[in-house]
Parts: C-alpha cells; structure tokens; sequence
C-alpha cells in the first residue's frame, strides 16, 4: 500500500465536495492503486489559523482509480494535469477540526516561518512509520473512522446491507 501526502491549496473546493478527485501530472500518481492513500494537507492560513505556515491533516483519501484526465475540468486542462485520481468517497475521512501535523512533516531543523506549501513542494510518498504518526497525531475520531469506515460502530452494516449492532 501506497501512502501520498498532498497539499491542497483551494481549501474551499476540498470543503465543497467537488475535490474528490485529484489531478496531477507528478509520476508518483501513476503508480498508485485502488486502496492506496492520499493524505491531505491544508495551511493554517487556508484555514483561518493563528499559525498560517503550519501544516494541517484535513481529510485521508482512499484511492479508488487512477485515470488518465479526459479533460473536462477547465481548472485542470489534460496537457497541464495528466492523472485524475478518483477517490473512494464512502470511506474517504475529513478531519473536522483538522490537525496539526507540521512537526511530523517539517522535523527537526526546517524553519517554521517558510509556508506549508513552499515547503513541501508536490507529493510525497509516506513510510508506514510516518503513516503510523500522522494516525498517532490525528488522535481517536481518526481511529474510531479508520476502523470502521464512516459509519459509526452502531451503524455498521453486513454484506447485505443490513445494520448490525457491535
């Protein structure tokens, strides 16, 4: 499995919906797969915070498909983003409050004052120990949604679609 951390710079289209899906022409994008993970990031400015530069875990996508871009987008022409990484809604999470993560992306030695986005620069693949501290970080809702899904543990359902009671 394959972790991807990404930085999102239009918060408000994240917020709206119309984000669930990413385009890229960046090759790490070519090789993800159905199951593997986008994990996105925000800046405190983007989200109205005190710390503006800092990094903030705002949503942790399944990918569902990766696609060549048809280009339908006016907002992002095929020849410019080649990739259209379809997400899988259902079991997409959205961290609401978003956590602040920056210590984990930045460690030690990176100035604090460069923004987010300068810093990162385009995706960057995960190790499980890094993904094991963003989980780590974005604390128990994260955890409860990780294991089981966008349903709460009183609505989780079997195979048929019927609700079973944990």
């Amino acid at each position: 499995m394959t972790d991807v951390l990404i930085y999102a710079t239009n918060i408000e289209r994240l917020r709206s919906g119309k984000a669930l899906k990413w385009h890229s022409n960046h090759r790490v994008f070519s090789d993800l797969r159905a199951g593997d993970r986008l994990w996105v990031v925000a800046s405190g400015r983007s989200l109205g915070r005190q710390d503006q530069s800092a990094g903030y875990l705002v949503a942790v996508w399944p990918v569902q498909q990766v696609v060549p871009n048809p280009g339908d987008d006016p907002d992002y022409p095929a020849r410019k983003f080649g990739h259209r990484i379809l997400i899988d809604q259902i079991e997409a999470l959205h961290l609401d409050p978003p956590v602040c993560i920056d210590g984990i992306i930045r460690g030690n030695g990176f100035a604090k004052s460069v923004s987010i986005g300068r810093f990162m620069r385009g995706p960057r693949p995960f190790t499980d120990e890094k993904v094991r501290e963003l989980r780590s970080a974005a604390g128990g809702e994260m955890a409860q949604k990780w294991l089981l899904g966008n349903r709460s543990r009183f609505d989780k359902r079997n195979k048929k679609g019927n609700k079973v009671t944990a």
